[in-house]
């Protein structure tokens, strides 16, 4: 017997319905955006309902017009993938601004190490220690992927 897809990838479904939910207006606005029936939206997004899901191209519309992170971060987890929101701007390819965006990176990278090294002098980090470390993780991330942006176009 087949399993309901919505069952078999139940996380991804409850995402995707919150997303749809918090559309403004919610499932039906997005409905309506769609030019579908709210009802069957409703039901399609629902893992307890019985009704097949939306279509690839519906879902794919879903998270453009939702801007579904909830879904995107459930689809990136079923490759072992994680997101994150990063301010990418534009990628002013000159190179003072590609010298700029590196001497960020290594300010980045050298508070994180900085502040890494310090709390590890004890061989541990505690859970303040890990808040303090958050920040400057994500910091670090969004500035190298911001440099790699303008390096790769």
């Amino acid at each position: 017997m087949k399993r309901n897809p919505k069952q078999v990838h139940r996380a991804l479904f409850l995402a995707l319905q919150a997303d749809a939910k918090n559309y403004p207006g919610g499932i039906k606005a997005l409905a309506e955006a769609l030019d579908l029936n709210g009802s069957t939206l409703a039901n399609g997004l629902n893992p307890d309902h019985d009704c097949p899901p939306p279509t690839f191209a519906t879902i794919v519309e879903i998270i453009l017009l939702a801007q579904a992170k909830r879904t995107t971060f459930q689809i990136c987890s079923l490759t072992g993938q994680t997101t994150m929101d990063i301010d990418m701007g534009s990628a002013d390819l000159n190179e003072e601004s590609q010298v700029k965006h590196f001497l960020s990176l290594v300010a980045a990278a050298s508070a994180c190490l900085s502040a890494g090294t310090e709390h590890l002098k004890d061989g541990k980090f505690d859970a303040s220690e890990r808040k303090e470390l958050a920040p400057l993780l994500l910091e670090l991330n969004q500035v190298t992927a911001s440099l790699y942006k303008r390096f790769s176009e």
